[in-house]
């Protein structure tokens, strides 16, 4: 059975709050990085391939953000996370997660970019951003941490601009379209999904570690065995059956996985830094 925890969850989605430690070994999370319903609906797929494939019972768990499911894969309440780059250092430094796979961003590199994007004409640059409200998703890598960082860098600091949150980095788009903000930031991917042609690219970050599946530390070698191969042994990109398998997978998840390399875990420690100066003006 497939259970959601949500803490903002509406009445249909409401349960008690799990006991620490409470997860079995074949549960999974994934960090918010949309809305909860559309979290379950793209992740619902790689759920009930690892059923099949592994023939153990794996459920999903949602949290509301981002602290609440570095706790859970922490505390033990569920064994494998899906988390990006910010949030990974969170958890390796808090209680020292496992990488076990790495995603596969569809043009087969293993990094990604964090975009600040407007559909405001008169906005040009991102120094016309001064007074302007900016959506973000706070603590997210993409949605918080280096568009601020970004703006710092062309003179827009502390107090320059208006910060507006949301839930979501699909929730700060929904927003950005409406007219609700002046610009937002978010990741390059989910920039790229949408056609509307009054979007555009104010500023690019360096590249980023790409997304990556965590093990908790009590996990057994067994179980992140089990399911390191169950998504390593996917080739999309060579195999027609893979690639349909994966073709309503998330796409943070659907171009296939590696193995971490040497430097992966370094790469993503780089961000704590700028991780923390953001978060004390925010």
């Amino acid at each position: 059975m497939v259970s959601v925890f949500m803490a903002a969850a509406s009445a249909a989605q409401q349960q008690e709050a799990p006991k620490k430690g409470s997860g079995t070994e074949y549960t999974i999370t994934i960090i918010p990085y949309y809305s909860p319903d559309k979290l379950w609906a793209r992740f619902m797929p790689l759920v009930e391939y690892l059923r099949k494939t592994t023939g153990k019972p794996w459920e999903l768990k949602l949290y509301p953000n981002h602290d609440s499911t570095i706790e859970a894969i922490c505390s033990g309440d569920v064994s494998i996370a899906l988390l990006g780059p910010v949030p990974l250092a969170r958890s390796i430094e808090k209680c020292g997660v496992e990488t076990l796979v790495v995603a596969i961003s569809e043009d087969g590199k293993l990094f990604y970019h964090s975009v600040i994007v407007t559909i405001d004409p008169s906005i040009q640059s991102v120094t016309r951003l001064r007074g302007k409200q900016i959506g973000l998703f706070k603590g997210s890598t993409a949605a918080h941490v280096l568009p601020v960082r970004m703006l710092r860098t062309s003179g827009i600091g502390k107090g320059d601009f208006e910060p507006v949150f949301f839930e979501g980095q699909d929730r700060i788009m929904n927003a950005l379209l409406s007219g609700e903000v002046d610009a937002a930031g978010m990741k390059d991917v989910l920039y790229r999904k949408f056609s509307d042609s009054r979007l555009r690219v104010l500023k690019t970050s360096e590249p980023l570690p790409n997304f990556a599946f965590v093990a908790t530390p009590g996990l057994n070698s067994r179980t992140r065995a089990l399911f390191s191969k169950a998504l390593l042994k996917l080739k999309p990109e060579k195999n027609m059956a893979d690639r349909k398998l994966l073709h309503d997978w998330d796409d943070e998840i659907r171009n296939g996985f590696v193995s971490p390399s040497a430097t992966y875990r370094a790469s993503v420690m780089d961000l704590l830094s700028t991780y923390r100066e953001v978060m004390s003006d925010h």
